[in-house]
């Protein structure tokens, strides 16, 4: 009986955990936590929305696609890098930096670096160099094109950058990495000097240890902070592309030094494949990387869009009723702000003040646009499209409200015409309504 009532019991346990995790988490305001248990419980959000969009977006698929496309590219993109180097004299920090980066590929570098300048030399030669400079400029777009086209995937985005667009974001990325590793080795280097000359190197030893190590994680963070920003065609805020970037700058660093000490346990691979053996094990990194970096991108959309999934299932499932409630506490926000002379709100400034949730007062707002009682306006000074009423404050009445929502929608099906007794039914309950509704006629929505 005891094992029965123990078995029971954690099954219980179980079912509340999950029950938690899936539905009431989502049903938790921030006027209900601490700033502590706030905290904590939006981190659980984007990781349980984070989760779930790595399954829901097929990231593993997305990675494998991502690293043929490397494979395809990573030459010419390597020539890029290497070339705008050449240019500003730091190729041998570059080439140096790209040894120890794929320091888990140390018998492929050296092959890359061949092929990259012999690739630079043709693209240089005669007729060959406008074709050479085409053709390299095409494969570097091309990957970053497919990069972007997996980026909007995530961010539910169906529409990519312009040419032009495409082609100075794409080739802002490529100048900003060797500006980033030549920063990186400076900052090494620089400390280093500066140490030396006040004469307490010997001293502070483990400092410039505690920099050196530090340094390739702020160069993660950064490197994956800027991409998140840049290559989705939507406006992603700094804070959120940051949080991601951090996180997976550690991962990647992670799995960096997972990697390399694993190599040693995968010796057998060289008896089957001989020289062949880093084909596969490129792949695989290549794949792994692919998919940090994936989720780094789903782990910015679940941060910036969090609140969207706060009773999100409600809110498909709202009743006729309360969404009549919720919009008329909407309007009457919108409607007190414009009367006491203040700048008009935002759609997140709607939902705080209206203590609504944010996907349900964006469809609400939608909808009071299309019934002509808001405009939606745009202004230099704010990234966001605010909202203001669209009449005379002193004419809305909660009926006007009422009846324009319920008249919103189509209504030309022709029941009524195939039947009198339809006919006639649908004419009472018109009047029904307007009747139910006339209750309210004087009542203006800023009087509530």
């Amino acid at each position: 009986m005891k094992n029965k009532k123990a078995t029971s019991s954690f099954g219980e346990r179980i079912k509340r955990i999950y029950r938690f995790l899936i539905v009431d988490i989502w049903h938790i305001t921030e006027t209900e936590m601490s700033k502590t248990s706030r905290f904590l419980v939006r981190l659980l959000k984007k990781i349980i929305l984070s989760g779930s969009g790595f399954f829901d977006h097929s990231l593993s698929a997305k990675a494998a696609s991502l690293t043929y496309y490397t494979l395809m590219a990573i030459v010419p993109i390597f020539a890029l890098v290497i070339a705008i180097g050449r240019g500003f004299g730091f190729q041998h920090i570059i080439e140096n930096w790209a040894t120890n980066f794929f320091s888990s590929q140390k018998e492929l570098i050296p092959y890359i670096i061949q092929f990259v300048n012999n690739y630079l030399e043709q693209a240089q030669g005669g007729l060959f160099l406008g074709i050479g400079v085409a053709v390299l400029l095409w494969s570097v777009m091309s990957a970053f094109r497919q990069i972007e086209k997996n980026f909007n995937s995530i961010w539910d985005v169906k529409k990519s950058r312009s040419l032009l667009n495409q082609f100075t974001t794409y080739f802002s990325i490529m100048f900003i990495t060797p500006v980033l590793i030549v920063l990186s080795n400076g900052i090494s280097i620089f400390f280093n000097n500066q140490l030396r000359a006040m004469g307490i190197a010997e001293h502070f030893s483990f400092l410039y240890t505690f920099v050196m190590r530090i340094t390739p994680y702020i160069i993660y963070w950064t490197l994956f902070t800027f991409l998140f920003i840049a290559i989705p065609n939507t406006k992603v805020k700094f804070k959120h592309a940051l949080f991601a970037g951090i996180v997976v700058g550690t991962l990647f660093q992670i799995f960096q030094w997972l990697y390399i000490n694993g190599q040693m346990n995968l010796s057998k691979y060289n008896a089957v494949y001989g020289s062949f053996a880093t084909i596969p094990l490129l792949l695989f990194w290549l794949q792994i990387s692919w998919l940090i970096v994936l989720y780094g991108s789903e782990l910015t959309f679940a941060s910036q869009n969090i609140d969207n999934y706060n009773f999100a299932k409600e809110t498909a499932q709202i009743s006729p009723r309360y969404r009549d409630y919720a919009a008329i506490i909407i309007m009457r926000s919108i409607i007190l702000k414009f009367k006491d002379g203040e700048p008009p709100m935002n759609s997140l400034e709607i939902a705080k003040k209206s203590h609504t949730p944010i996907r349900l007062t964006n469809q609400l707002l939608n909808m009071l646009v299309e019934i002509n009682l808001l405009t939606e306006n745009y202004t230099p000074n704010q990234s966001d499209k605010t909202y203001q009423p669209a009449m005379d404050i002193n004419a809305i009445t909660v009926q006007l409200l009422l009846d324009r929502i319920e008249q919103n929608g189509s209504e030309n099906f022709k029941i009524e015409e195939n039947s009198k007794k339809f006919e006639s039914i649908w004419k009472k309950l018109k009047t029904w309504k307007q009747n139910n509704n006339k209750t309210c006629s004087s009542v203006l929505i800023k009087d509530l």
